[in-house]
C-alpha cells in the first residue's frame, strides 16, 4: 500500500470515530436519562414538626388557666394547709341546720379555704361588714395574717375548714363552730372530737390552763350571715 492509500484509510477511520463520538454525546431527546447511583441519593428527611405540636406535647394548660377561662385565678398556684382535705360524709343527728344565710356563708368559707383562694376569702371577710376578728394583737387584714401564718407552718386554713365541719352552738345572735367554744372542753370525748385539729397534749393543756375552756380556733357567723370571727386564744 502506498502512502496516499494509507492516508485515505486513516482519514476514513477518523471520520467514523468522530461520528460515533458525536452520536454518544447527543442522545435522542426522548431517551430516559440514567437513574443516579443509589449511594448518591440524599436520605429522606421528615419536615420539622410545627411549633404548635411542640406546645401540645408539653401538656395541658395549668390549673390557673382553666379556673375561670382567663387564667386570672388567685388560686391558680397557691398552696395551703386546707388543700386536699377530705370531704366528710353528711352528718346525722346533732343540732338542726343553721339559718340559710349562716349556712351559705359557712359553705363558701369552706370552699374558698379548700381552694386556697385568698381573694375569695377577702371578699367573704368584707361581704357584710369590715373584716373579721382574726387576732387579739395588732393588724386589720385577716387574709394577710392567714397568709403569714400559713407561710410559718400554722395550718390556719385547714383548722377553719375542720372546725366548720363540726357541730355548732348558738350564743346570742352568733353561731359558733365548734360547739365546744360555748360548752367547754371537759371530757375525753370532747378532746376526741378535735382529733386531727389539735393534738391530745395541746387540748389537755387548754383544759389545765383555761379551766376547761376551749381556746383553740373558732369561727363565728351571725344569724344574718355576717362572718364575725375566725380566731384562736383567750
Amino acid at each position: 500500500m502506498n502512502r496516499f492509500t494509507l492516508l485515505l484509510s486513516l482519514c476514513a477511520a477518523s471520520l467514523v470515530a468522530c461520528a460515533e463520538r458525536s452520536s454518544k454525546q447527543s442522545p435522542d431527546a426522548d431517551a430516559t436519562p440514567p437513574a443516579p447511583r443509589a449511594e448518591a441519593q440524599a436520605p429522606a428527611v421528615a419536615p420539622p414538626a410545627p411549633a404548635q405540636a411542640v406546645v401540645e406535647a408539653v401538656g395541658p394548660p395549668d390549673s390557673g388557666a382553666m379556673a375561670d377561662g382567663t387564667g386570672n385565678s388567685d388560686a391558680s398556684t397557691a398552696k395551703c394547709s386546707a388543700m386536699g382535705l377530705p370531704v366528710p360524709p353528711a352528718a346525722t343527728g346533732g343540732p338542726p341546720p343553721p339559718p340559710k344565710a349562716v349556712q351559705s356563708m359557712r359553705e363558701r368559707i369552706m370552699a374558698a379555704a379548700r381552694a386556697c383562694d385568698y381573694a375569695e376569702l377577702a371578699k367573704l371577710v368584707d361581704e357584710k361588714g369590715k373584716s373579721v376578728r382574726f387576732s387579739f394583737g395588732d393588724g386589720d387584714d385577716a387574709v394577710a395574717y392567714w397568709k403569714e401564718q400559713e407561710a410559718q407552718g400554722e395550718p390556719v386554713l385547714a383548722r377553719i375548714v375542720q372546725v366548720l365541719e363540726l357541730p355548732y352552738a348558738k350564743q346570742g345572735d352568733i353561731y359558733y363552730w365548734p360547739w365546744l367554744h360555748v360548752t367547754g372542753l371537759k371530757t375525753p370525748e370532747d378532746r376526741k372530737a378535735l382529733a386531727g385539729i389539735y393534738s391530745d397534749k395541746e387540748l389537755k393543756g387548754m383544759q389545765e390552763a383555761f379551766d376547761d375552756a376551749y381556746v383553740g380556733l373558732r369561727v363565728g357567723i351571725s344569724k344574718t350571715g355576717d362572718w364575725q370571727l375566725a380566731v384562736s386564744g383567750d
